[in-house]
């Protein structure tokens, strides 16, 4: 009596693979992530406020007819979205870099791959977690922002409340339009007044040939051109100027070269502006200012719909390369110096584009664009290896 052979290994049926989106594994993973977010977040948080307060606690404690304790709680609350946004994609690379640490000290990373789960078919949950951290970040930072800033002018809480308070005229600013040069004093508003204009206009060899002083200036949308009255006139050449006796009830137009509604937000910093207004004022540039600084500040809140899960694939990536099974400091140092270098050129990008250095969409992209390269090319290696 014979027994039946086994059959040949490579006619053994293979036990086909699907990924579980929402299964165990990715659920498991996500709210370890999600969690290890919030302990971050909260501390970067916590720090951060305390920096922030610490110098100007006085001032908010005692203004506006309300008590010291509301006034720090409304403080802080107001303050949670300027100041947490622009950590948000760091935070979310940290997370993701100990939750992987410590699942590689506790064996579950070995157990994981041992039942045939390679790096590349556990990216559910680090997905899901770009998909939820990227559009709270846009939110948190292009609208929660600008609306908190808002908020703190009209209580009159902080420094940056003080300082952007537009109710009050500015002092004597100059302005550099494709027209001339312009020596003014802003009434905000909406709309804008320009007060005590000095408007200086020069020939094609940078020859001063006209100067128009008025003490008030209004826009007038309908003509396009600003109203000036009871106005000066000078015209003439340095040496034999001619004057213009003011008449009381005169009123001249004249085309100053400048935008008005970027005079009503002037000295505003682009990241309390929102986001309609920097559509705005990015088209409009030349007008009496540089566009480079709003185009950047678009394509950053636009890229930040992407930075966060970006540079949560990128921790994940590299902690499955490098620390796939033990956990050495110099490997994690490493680790951990990619995300660092990421966010600090984050920042670089940032100022180079708002100086015009770089385009606004290389410095809003560069980042998360190099990023996902720098994570596909490792999880390659990594599964080719494999």
């Amino acid at each position: 009596m014979t027994t039946p052979s086994a059959p040949p290994l490579s006619d053994t049926p293979r036990k086909r693979f699907r990924l579980a989106p929402f299964g165990l594994f990715t659920r498991f993973i996500l709210v370890a992530y999600l969690r290890n977010v919030a302990i971050i977040a909260s501390v970067l948080l916590s720090v951060a406020l305390t920096i922030d307060l610490w110098p100007q606690m006085n001032a908010v404690m005692n203004a506006g007819g309300h008590g010291a304790a509301r006034n720090l709680l409304v403080f802080c609350l107001l303050r949670i979205p300027g100041l947490m946004a622009p950590l948000m994609p760091f935070t979310t690379f940290l997370a993701v870099w100990l939750t992987e640490m410590a699942h590689t000290r506790s064996g579950e990373r070995l157990f994981v791959s041992n039942a045939g789960r390679s790096p590349l078919k556990s990216l559910c949950p680090v997905l899901l977690l770009g998909l939820l951290v990227g559009p709270a970040t846009f939110v948190l930072d292009g609208c929660l922002g600008p609306a908190a800033i808002t908020e703190q002018m009209r209580e009159h809480i902080g420094r940056d409340a003080q300082r952007l308070d537009r109710s009050q005229t500015s002092g004597t600013i100059w302005i550099e339009s494709r027209k001339g040069l312009i020596s003014t004093r802003i009434a905000y508003g909406p709309p804008a007044i320009l007060h005590d204009l000095s408007f200086y206009r020069f020939d094609s060899n940078f020859q001063l040939v006209e100067i128009d002083m008025a003490p008030i200036a209004r826009y007038d949308a309908a003509s396009d051109q600003w109203h000036l009255l009871k106005p000066s006139t000078w015209k003439g050449d340095a040496f034999s100027p001619t004057q213009v006796t003011p008449v009381p009830d005169a009123e001249i137009t004249r085309d100053l070269g400048i935008f008005p509604q970027w005079l009503s937000v002037y000295g505003i910093e682009v990241q309390y502006l929102p986001i309609h207004t920097l559509r705005t004022l990015a088209r409009h540039g030349g007008e009496g200012y540089d566009a480079a600084p709003y185009k950047t500040r678009l394509a950053s809140l636009y890229a930040a719909f992407v930075l966060p899960g970006a540079m949560a694939l990128l921790a994940y990536v590299l902690s499955a390369a490098l620390i796939p099974y033990t956990v050495t400091a110099s490997r994690a140092g490493r680790v951990l110096a990619w995300g660092y270098g990421a966010h600090a050129t984050t920042r670089v990008c940032v100022l180079l584009g708002q100086t015009a250095v770089i385009p606004a969409w290389l410095a809003g992209g560069f980042v998360p664009c190099t990023a996902l390269a720098v994570a596909a090319y490792t999880l390659w290696k990594t599964e080719r290896a494999a």
